[in-house]
């Protein structure tokens, strides 16, 4: 009689997701819109969140200060979402391996699952101070009675 082992249980702290075609090509396009994405935004609230209540989620302000970055406005990329200097070279770096010939993809692959432990354990970490970033954020424009901008 053999015996199977027991299904491995999905880690909810992977990174992989960032890694399939569709957030590589997300990427792409991310990266391309932020050199002529208007940095006081295009006038229509793209957060739910933010469209109701006037309050930021932890994501707001960063399609905004994304394209500051990408127009060399680091300090409007800041004072919108200090997340976006995590996430600009983490889109940069998605889309340059993407558009990249394959052999550099794969080796770019073969790194990361090298390397799986740390980039998890960063990931958590950087998870979980977007998330505290957001809820004191939200907290502070709560309690002063502003609108996020």
């Amino acid at each position: 009689m053999t015996t199977l082992a027991p299904a491995a249980k999905p880690d909810p702290w992977t990174y992989r997701a960032l890694l399939t075609p569709s957030a590589r090509y997300l990427a792409v396009v991310v990266m391309a819109i932020s050199f002529v994405f208007p940095i006081k935004g295009l006038g229509v609230d793209l957060c739910i969140l933010h469209a109701t209540t006037g309050l930021p989620c932890p994501g707001c302000g960063l399609s905004r200060a994304i394209s500051a970055i990408s127009q060399g406005d680091f300090s409007t990329a800041i004072a919108l979402n200090p997340f976006a200097l995590l996430a600009w070279p983490l889109f940069l770096v998605l889309a340059l391996v993407t558009l990249a010939p394959r052999s550099v993809y794969t080796r770019f692959e073969a790194w990361v699952s090298s390397h799986s432990a740390p980039i998890a354990r960063g990931y958590r970490i950087c998870f979980t101070a977007f998330a505290a970033f957001g809820a004191i954020r939200f907290l502070v424009f709560l309690g002063l009675g502003e609108r996020f901008p």
